[in-house]
This record gives C-alpha cells, structure tokens and sequence, in this order.
C-alpha cells in the first residue's frame, strides 16, 4: 500500500471540520463557538490531527496546537485532494414541511451529496420558515457535511415559490415527483437519458402537488416521475428521490460494481 493510499485512509478516520476558504488559505487556524464545542465532544487535544475543509472544494490535514475555554489553535500541515463528492450536481427542490422535517431532509440528502436544497411554497404547503429557520438549515447542511466527511457545502435557498422552481433550467434533466404519474417512468427516464451531470428533481409537500401543478412543470419541460404504487410521506419521497438520482446519475453504487 502506497503513501498516497495511507494518506486517503487517514483522512478517512480523522475529525473533519468546515472552516471559511479564507481561513483555510493561511498557516494557522482558530476555532471557536460551535466548532469549538465540538472539538471538545470529539476529545481532541494538543497533538490530536483532523481535517479542515474549506466547503467549496479545498481540505487540508492539521493538528491542535492550543487549546483553552475560549478558542483553539490549528496548524495546518498539508494539503491533500480526496474527493468525497458526488459527480452529479444534484439539487433537491423540497416543498416546506411541517415542523423539524426539513431539517431532516437537509441533513440526509446533505449525506447523499446533495449540491444544492431548494426550499418553496405550493399551492398544499402548510409549513412555514422565518429567519431563524434558515440560518438553522445552513447549521444542520455544515454539520451533516462533516459527519460525512464531504468536502463542499450543498446551497441552501429559499424559500422561493414553485414558480420559480418551474422556471429553472440550469439541469440537464429536469424531474418532479409526482404520486399520480406513471409506473415505471423514473427508470423509462433513465433509460432514454442514461448519462446526466446535473439533475433538479422536485418533491411536493405533505399533500402533494395538484393536478394544475404538475401541468405546470410538463409545460415547462418537466418529466412527471414516479417513485411507489404506495403513498410516500412528503419526506420519505425526498429522501427516495434523491437516492435514486444518485443511484442512476451519481456515485452512489459506484463501489457495488
């Protein structure tokens, strides 16, 4: 086994943590606040090595130099370019949810490498975000990034209307989810386009979309796509929705051969 594959093993088991690109750029970096606590819960120490990544695209290993109550020193070692990103920019448009569901939702497509999370209202939304909620979203995606050990930060938006989801077409496939349309469609889809590198793919609220809705996005250009013969709850489907992308398009049964 060669340096380069012990290098990639070590990252693998290290502590990882997000930092701003600027601070990434320099020699030395300082934790406080929440990276600070949890520096702590993981029990690191003077000598203890970790990960810093910039959530754009840049890690680098380091090793705790100080710590106190108020802060920790990083001394940056080297730069190393493991790749944990899916190759597939996926962005996920969810229709807001009840109470903490759509902090569930980030977090898991987050793992799932989700590039970007889009948040909107329908005509069936019952749920509702403030100010808070959104700087809340962006704590959950920068926590559940390095739980997995991604080196980039999917974007949060929102929330937007459907109608400005609609509008987009910055994806080479286009999907919403949809209860009513046919069987089979997700993978008819997939076998007319076996090959994408960027996928919008739309799921609707806890009542799902409406028939006029759903004439909407195929006016716009949209494919209906289905995902069960049973109901899926609003974030179930979510969660289905963006494994299955991954499956087809992205990375995520690229180790099962």
């Amino acid at each position: 086994m060669g340096n380069a594959d012990l290098a990639a093993i070590d990252a693998v088991s290290l502590p990882r943590f997000v930092v701003d690109p600027e601070a990434l750029s320099g020699a030395r970096v300082v934790l406080t606040g929440t990276q600070l606590r949890h520096l702590r819960a993981r029990r690191l120490r003077v000598g203890s090595k970790l990960v810093l990544a910039d959530g754009v695209s840049r890690q680098r290993h380091a090793v705790v130099t100080a710590i106190d109550r108020h802060q920790a020193v990083i001394r940056v070692t080297d730069e190393q370019s493991l790749q944990r990103d899916s190759s597939l920019r996926l962005t996920l448009a969810q229709a807001l949810l009840k109470g903490d569901k759509v902090d569930w939702v980030i977090e898991k497509t987050t793992e799932l490498g989700a590039s970007e999370v889009v948040l909107f209202t329908s005509e069936r939304t019952v749920g509702h975000a403030g100010a808070e909620r959104q700087a809340r979203w962006t704590r959950v995606a920068r926590s559940a990034a390095q739980q997995c050990q991604r080196s980039t930060l999917p974007l949060i938006v929102g929330p937007v209307a459907l109608d400005q989801v609609v509008a987009r077409d910055d994806a080479m496939l286009r999907l919403f989810f949809w209860e009513q349309a046919a069987p089979g469609s997700l993978a008819a889809v997939h076998r007319q386009h076996p090959q994408a590198s960027s996928v919008l793919a739309v799921v609707g609220p806890e009542g799902g979309f409406s028939p006029r809705e759903a004439a909407q996005a195929t006016a716009a250009g949209f494919q209906l796509v289905g995902l069960a013969p049973r109901i899926l709850r609003a974030e179930t489907a979510a969660l289905a929705a963006a494994t299955l992308c991954q499956f087809l398009w992205g990375d995520l049964g690229e180790n099962t051969g």
